[in-house]
């Protein structure tokens, strides 16, 4: 019972595509004018379009953390699609008139896979812009990295982190001095004058830890020179190739669109034939 129904189907579907044939060859002329001036159009919107260049820089921080970097992203978007030029020059230190080349920014991770971090341990982040000028990327690196590093949040970390790191030198100083004033009695004779009995004790073992605790008081005092929310590793970079309009995808878009409207302009055609016949049976 169910051979002759395939078969139907068959039928209907090859009348349906002998029907389009038809259509297609009936139609050729139009068809292909209609892709040739979509294809043009595409080509003309690829080489005058406006140009939109994308660059990247990647700063790294032991302060900042995804989440927190998102949501800073997600600000200057929301900012660039309201074209609220005051406040994105406020935030990013640049004018109007810069700010007018921007086009989008995006704030993420740079490590493929986000393992479970330490809270100190640092991230590395992927900072991507794109604009219409690429003579501003100078000043809106400087820009974002100071947009990263002023807020409250990012401020109170930084000051923890002095203030633990200044903890830190004040009590090997102490435990420094305790050792130096150490040294001093036994190479003077006074340890051993003021303990009876034998006493088996090498004196270098006090120096090797003086000088560990020196060691570990420079490291702490370099970070605390150099401690803040960002670093940046890579700065943006001015490309001479921008990344829209693409030919390619102009070209093909163009001849795309053609198509469609070749296609409406037939199937318009075809309702109002359709149409028509169906008000010439009404009067006959």
């Amino acid at each position: 019972m169910e051979t002759p129904k395939t078969s139907s189907d068959e039928i209907d579907l090859m009348e349906l595509f002998l029907k389009l044939v038809r259509t297609a060859k009936k139609n050729f002329t139009l068809i292909l004018s209609f892709f040739i001036a979509g294809t043009l159009l595409g080509s003309v919107y690829g080489m005058f379009g406006t140009k939109v260049y994308e660059s990247k820089m990647m700063v790294t921080s032991d302060i900042l953390t995804d989440a927190y970097n998102d949501k800073l992203g997600e600000n200057l978007n929301d900012l660039l699609k309201e074209n609220n030029l005051t406040l994105i020059s406020e935030k990013l230190s640049l004018s109007k008139e810069e700010s007018e080349n921007l086009v989008a920014i995006k704030i993420e991770s740079a490590q493929k896979e986000k393992p479970s971090q330490k809270e100190d341990e640092k991230r590395w982040f992927l900072i991507t812009a794109k604009v219409l000028n690429q003579e501003v990327l100078n000043k809106l690196e400087t820009g974002i990295a100071n947009y990263l590093e002023n807020n409250e949040f990012v401020k109170v970390r930084i000051e923890q982190k002095k203030n633990f790191n200044r903890e830190l030198i004040k009590k090997i100083e102490k435990e420094i001095l305790t050792l130096e004033n150490f040294k001093n009695k036994i190479y003077e004779g006074n340890f051993f004058e003021n303990n009876k009995g034998n006493v088996m004790f090498d004196p270098t073992v006090v120096n090797v830890r003086i000088i560990e605790l020196n060691k570990e008081k420079l490291k702490y005092q370099n970070d605390l020179e150099i401690i803040n929310s960002i670093q940046i590793v890579q700065g943006f970079t001015k490309f001479n190739k921008p990344v829209s309009p693409n030919k390619a995808i102009s070209l093909a878009a163009g001849a795309t669109l053609g198509l469609f409207f070749v296609g409406m302009l037939i199937a318009f055609k075809s309702i109002r034939k359709v149409v028509r016949m169906a008000e010439e049976a009404e009067k006959k």
